[in-house]
C-alpha cells in the first residue's frame, strides 16, 4: 500500500463537524500548567475530601496544585482551611493528613501554637506582652461544605460554592435529593497517573472509546456500546445499567442507598464538577473520583466510595465487588489516558479533532478556555 506523506496528510481539510482539541503543547507545557495553577486551580472551589472523613482535632493536608492547605476540624465540629505555613518563620506546619490534637496546631520548629480556627495562641519564650497575637493567625482559606463534601478557594474574595456549581458544567445540586451528606466514606484508594489533568477530564467526558477499552462496562451500561453518554430519550440525566451496581454482574449484595428513589435505583447517575471533581452514582454506591494535578504531565486521582453508614457497620459489610469493578475501568482510563499524554507531547501532534458525540468535551474547553482567558 502507497504511503501518504505527511504533506499531504496535513493538506487535508478537517470536516466541517470536527472541532478542534487543545494543542499539544497545552497538555505538556511546564509553561501552560504554571498558568493553570493560577488561573484556574488557585482562584476555582477545589474538591478536597470528604466530611466524615475528619473527627474533631483532625486535619487533611491538600495539595491544590502545588499550595499545601490545612483543613481541620475544631471540637464544634466546624471545618476551617488554612495555609499551611507558620506566621513565625514559615515552616511547613503539618506533611500528612489524619488525628490531630483537639487543642491545637503546634509548628514542629519553634512550637508556636495555633487554635483549630487559627488564632496563635502560644509561643514559647514570648510573652503575650512582647507580640501580639492577635496579627498572627494562620493565612485563612475560604472553605464550604456541601452535601458533606469539603471545597476550599484560594482566592481572596471567592464567589459562593453554589454560584460556582450554577457558572460550570454539571449540576451537582440536581442529586440532593439523595441526602449525600449522611454517607460515609468506607474505602479511599489513590493512584498517580503520568497523564496531563485535561486528558483525564475529556476521556470521562466522552464514550467514543468504551466498546474497545471498557468491554465490561459496556457490558453493564448498553448504551455505551453506541459510543454515546447521554440518553437522549430521558430527561433526568440518567442512563440504564443492567442490574442497581457497578460490579461485573451489575448486581451487588449491599443494599439501595437509602434516599434512593425506586425509578433511579437502576440507573447511573454521573457529574463533572469543575476542575477537578466527578461524582458517579448508582443504587447501591456513590462514587467520588477527585483529580489532583503534579505537574503537565502527572495526576493523582483518587476515588472515595460512599454507602450509608448502618450499611457499613452490618455484618460482613464487603464493598469489595464495587470497588474492584470500578478500579478495573479506572485502570482502563488511565492507561489509555497515558497513551495519549505520550502521543500529544509528539512534534506532530498540533492539535486532534472532536466529533459530534464528542459535545462534552466540547463544553469542559468553553469552560477552561474562559478560566484561563479570564
Amino acid at each position: 500500500m502507497t504511503s501518504v506523506t505527511s504533506q499531504h496528510a496535513n493538506s487535508q481539510p478537517e470536516s466541517s463537524q470536527l472541532t478542534p482539541t487543545l494543542t499539544g503543547h497545552d497538555y505538556s507545557s511546564d509553561e501552560v500548567f504554571g498558568r493553570e495553577r493560577e488561573r484556574i486551580f488557585h482562584r476555582s472551589w477545589f474538591y478536597v475530601c470528604r466530611a466524615d472523613r475528619m473527627s474533631a482535632g483532625d486535619r487533611f493536608v491538600a495539595d491544590v496544585a502545588g499550595e499545601s492547605v490545612l483543613v481541620v476540624r475544631d471540637r464544634d465540629g466546624l471545618i476551617h482551611a488554612h495555609a499551611n505555613v507558620c506566621r513565625h518563620r514559615g515552616a511547613r506546619l503539618c506533611e500528612e493528613s489524619g488525628p490531630g490534637s483537639k487543642a491545637g496546631i503546634t509548628c514542629p520548629y519553634h512550637a508556636w501554637t495555633y487554635s483549630l480556627d487559627g488564632r496563635l495562641i502560644g509561643t514559647p519564650h514570648l510573652a503575650a506582652d512582647e507580640i501580639d497575637r492577635d496579627s498572627l493567625s494562620l493565612w485563612s482559606v475560604a472553605c464550604e461544605v456541601w452535601q458533606g463534601f469539603v471545597f476550599v478557594n484560594l482566592s481572596a474574595e471567592p464567589i459562593s460554592l453554589l454560584d460556582w456549581f450554577a457558572s460550570g458544567m454539571d449540576s451537582a445540586q440536581r442529586f440532593e435529593h439523595l441526602r449525600l451528606d449522611e454517607l460515609h466514606t468506607a474505602v479511599t484508594t489513590s493512584t498517580d497517573v503520568r497523564a496531563n489533568w485535561k486528558i483525564l477530564v475529556e476521556n470521562y467526558q466522552e464514550c467514543l472509546h468504551c466498546s474497545w477499552v471498557h468491554p465490561e462496562l459496556v457490558d453493564l451500561v448498553p448504551l455505551y456500546k453506541t459510543g454515546s453518554v447521554v440518553d437522549p430519550t430521558r430527561e433526568d440525566g440518567g442512563v440504564t445499567i443492567r442490574g442497581n451496581s457497578f460490579s461485573i454482574t451489575g448486581r451487588s449484595s449491599l443494599p439501595v442507598l437509602p434516599h434512593m428513589p425506586a425509578d433511579e435505583s437502576e440507573s447511573y447517575y454521573g457529574a463533572t464538577v469543575f476542575p477537578n471533581m466527578f461524582i458517579d452514582i448508582t443504587g447501591t454506591c456513590v462514587i467520588v473520583s477527585s483529580m489532583w494535578p503534579k505537574g503537565a504531565d502527572s495526576t493523582t486521582v483518587v476515588m472515595e466510595y460512599l454507602f450509608a453508614p448502618e450499611t457499613i457497620a452490618a455484618a460482613g459489610f464487603d464493598p469489595s465487588e464495587i470497588v474492584e469493578f470500578s478500579e478495573l475501568v479506572g485502570k482502563q482510563d488511565y492507561d489509555v489516558s497515558e497513551r495519549v499524554q505520550r502521543g500529544v507531547s509528539s512534534r506532530y501532534f498540533d492539535h486532534g479533532v472532536l466529533a459530534p458525540q464528542d459535545h462534552l468535551i466540547v463544553d469542559f474547553l468553553a469552560t477552561y478556555r474562559s478560566q484561563m482567558t479570564d
